[in-house]
């Protein structure tokens, strides 16, 4: 059996002006090639937890346990060690697409600037890969998004190019923080569907943050279950969302059929 790509054990958060758990061992594996869903409710440590991996929380919050990518043990590298493996090797795609870009600068200005930062200088290089992972997100009037400040383009089309950015540096690991909650519900459809094709194309492991149950469904292989900063449940999500043993995940599964039941009566199917 392979050695997993991502490896983390009893990982605890601990805010160190008021001492606060906020995030209590917490433990779990990704093998290369798969997806883990991270899901619960809002403040039970999900973001903060896979913010920790990239050293990417506030300064006073205290990390203490292991969390192995690969040969290294990322709570024990310097931040200079962190911004190689940032972009380089793990990817993180925030909630919203337009916070991450600088509204004073081009999309195109940006986005050479991170690829130059990531050695990857050569104009054409950069065209030629840019527009690559553009065709294959749908992205397909290449000239005009590079010329575009971020006001004029929609949430949906900053998250994608969120994705492109992660993409086209060629990491190992992706970690997407709720990616689709501020896109309609079509455009949520397109990103699940870019994602899953990453997955069967690209072959990296990702880490997705999510509430939606329905999502998490469609995409990942496992599921990981928060709860105020503890992990209440983990297993396959086929486990975990058809036969859940906590009481929360009980419940989180049972309000998901409900709402969907409701739906279904209104838009008059009673085969529910």
């Amino acid at each position: 059996m392979s050695k997993p790509i991502l490896d983390v054990q009893k990982l605890t958060l601990i805010d160190g002006n008021t001492n606060h758990v906020l995030v209590h061992h917490c433990s779990f594996k990704l093998d290369k090639g798969k997806i883990l869903a991270i899901i619960g409710e809002s403040g039970s440590g999900k973001s903060i937890t896979c913010k920790a991996l990239l050293g990417l929380n506030d300064h006073n919050i205290q990390m203490s346990g292991e969390a192995h990518f690969n040969t290294m043990d990322l709570l024990q590298q310097s931040e200079t060690q962190l911004r190689h493996i940032r972009g380089n090797e793990i990817a993180m795609i925030m909630q919203q697409g337009g916070t991450a870009f600088n509204p004073s600068f081009t999309l195109g200005y940006q986005m050479r600037t991170i690829l130059n930062h990531h050695h990857i200088t050569n104009a054409t290089t950069q065209k030629t890969l840019l527009k690559s992972y553009f065709d294959m997100l749908g992205l397909h009037d290449f000239d005009r998004i590079m010329r575009a400040y971020p006001h004029e383009l929609s949430g949906g089309m900053l998250q994608r190019l969120m994705i492109v950015m992660a993409l086209a540096l060629k990491p190992e690991l992706i970690i997407a923080d709720e990616p689709t909650t501020a896109l309609d519900v079509i455009t949520q459809y397109d990103v699940l569907k870019e994602f899953q094709h990453i997955k069967e194309t690209v072959g990296c492991a990702m880490i997705f943050i999510s509430h939606d149950l329905a999502v998490v469904k469609h995409i990942a292989d496992d599921v990981l279950v928060m709860k105020n900063g503890d992990v209440i449940e983990y297993g396959s999500v086929k486990d975990v969302l058809e036969n859940p043993q906590h009481a929360y995940t009980q419940y989180l599964v049972n309000a998901r059929r409900k709402l969907t039941s409701y739906f279904q009566k209104v838009r008059g199917d009673h085969s529910c």
